[in-house]
């Protein structure tokens, strides 16, 4: 299901697979995977929604509908509805999704450019790998 959708948009923009991922970083092996039934993982498909202006759900084949509304995409980008979908989101998680999240925040707190309130004098410098499960 996830080729058939990926493949699609593809057309859909006049673009090939292998350009499309090329553009968002993957190599023509990963494309060559998702053509013999792979699925992206967590970031990759998140890039690729985000590329393509749809839905992780969509692109699992979870959901028929296409495209993101407008309406939904600007509002994601003020600071309030970020807080809320983070809460929204964090509301479903399970123990072990928690424990992600924590570390993940822990992790973009530990990057500069990614905090809005100055380092605490206690706190590592940048980081550069992400925190591992």
């Amino acid at each position: 299901m996830f080729w058939e959708r990926f493949y699609t948009l593809c057309q859909r923009i006049g673009k090939k697979p292998n350009p499309v991922g090329k553009e968002i970083g993957l190599s023509s092996g990963i494309i060559s995977k998702w053509k013999s039934g792979g699925i992206p993982n967590g970031e990759t498909l998140m890039k690729l929604s985000s590329y393509f202006h749809v839905s992780v759900d969509y692109l699992l084949g979870l959901s028929d509908t296409v495209e993101i509304e407008d309406q939904i995409h600007e509002e994601s980008t003020s600071s309030e509805a970020m807080r809320r979908k983070v809460m929204n989101n964090m509301e479903r998680l399970n123990d072990q999704g928690m424990c992600c999240l924590a570390d993940y925040s822990d992790y973009l707190v530990g990057r500069t450019r990614y905090c809005a309130l100055p380092r605490k004098l206690n706190q590592p410098e940048d980081q550069t790998d992400l925190p591992t499960e």
